[in-house]
């Protein structure tokens, strides 16, 4: 009960956020009382379930929007992605170099807490190769977190001045002509929610429902039947549950090792926001993408969080999801690939010191 009280708190936190104009306000609001609660009243935790039922809903409203046309347009921002990805990566590395001398914490940890590949494999390689779990966690957590919680802000605040290509629906793109009312697509979103979740239990890949929805909802909308854009309450719901689920993983241990680590720690999280936005300003000159969309289609903050944000704001969603996509599967590739070097070259030098 006290689960199902927090989502619908969650969820009027968000609607007040959206309503008051607030960029990604569902995202936002939901997060902020995710947090309160964690930190401020009691442990909780949701099933995975529900964590996947609102990447799944997050999805399908964005798998809608995508046109065909579109993919020819990605395709010719592989070469741009690459490079604003090297540098990340490059930068990443530098970053965990520094943190592991001016902190206590071992390269290995100091190096996990600073690829930027997304708290689950971070946490998956830390446990292989025995670095701090906890530490790892809470960092990834935090920066995760810092991410999504500024870049939507800062986004809205440039929309103010800054020139954007708006889709030209108030939903994630343009409504098809010869669309079901929206009772039957309200049925519709419903039917592809559900095939994505047995599909996506059955075959586990990151991030599955968030994938999968997209491309059966492109694919119901392309060449089955056309549907009109999920309203804005449905894609909030799943907004807010993911805003809320996010939150309640920040707890008071996260925040204490955050704080054992020291000043080091705040500097490298502020080095990564500072970063994100050059990072994003090679991918814009080298891009006809608007700023603000190369910006939530490049910063490390989560493929679903980012989307949803450009949703929000009326941007090209579904180019900054197929970015968000491909970088995050690019990075669960590579990786694990590197971490094996880096970590034996890290190790070495260690050793090396003592």
């Amino acid at each position: 009960m006290i689960k199902v009280i927090l989502l619908l708190i969650a969820f009027g936190t968000g609607f007040l956020f959206d309503l008051m104009g607030i960029p990604a306000g569902w995202l936002l609001g939901a997060m902020i009382v995710g947090v309160f609660y964690r930190l401020m009243i009691n442990d909780i935790t949701y099933p995975n379930l529900l964590f996947d039922l609102s990447l799944a809903v997050i999805g399908v409203s964005i798998g809608i929007s995508i046109k065909i046309s579109m993919f020819k347009e990605v395709a010719s921002y592989l070469l741009p992605l690459a490079v604003s990805m090297i540098i990340l990566l490059v930068a990443s590395w530098i970053l965990g170099k520094i943190l592991g001398r001016y902190s206590n914490l071992d390269a290995k940890t100091a190096l996990f807490c600073c690829l930027p590949a997304g708290a689950s494999v971070m946490m998956a390689l830390s446990r292989e190769y025995k670095a701090d779990l906890g530490i790892v966690a809470a960092f990834q957590t935090v920066r995760i977190m810092m991410l999504v919680a500024t870049i939507p802000i800062v986004a809205g605040l440039m929309t103010s001045f800054l020139s954007t290509k708006e889709v030209e629906s108030s939903g994630l793109g343009k409504v098809a002509q010869d669309t079901l009312p929206l009772p039957l697509a309200i049925l519709c979103y419903l039917l592809l929610i559900g095939i994505t979740l047995v599909i996506a239990k059955k075959w586990r890949i990151p991030i599955a429902p968030f994938l999968y929805s997209i491309l059966l909802a492109f694919l119901f909308h392309a060449f089955v039947q056309p549907l009109p854009s999920m309203p804005n309450l449905g894609v909030g719901i799943g907004m807010a549950m993911l805003g809320v689920m996010i939150g309640v993983r920040f707890d008071r241990r996260s925040l204490s090792d955050i704080k054992n680590i020291g000043w080091t720690s705040v500097g490298i999280l502020l080095a990564f926001f500072f970063l994100t936005f050059v990072v994003t300003f090679v991918f814009y000159l080298m891009t006809p993408v608007d700023f603000i969309t190369s910006l939530l289609a490049i910063v490390p903050a989560g493929a679903p969080q980012m989307a949803s944000v450009a949703a929000s704001l009326e941007l090209d969603g579904s180019v900054v999801a197929a970015m968000q996509v491909i970088r995050l599967l690019v990075l669960i590739l590579i990786i694990p690939a590197l971490v094996p070097f880096l970590v034996s070259k890290e190790g070495n030098e260690s050793e090396n010191r003592i």
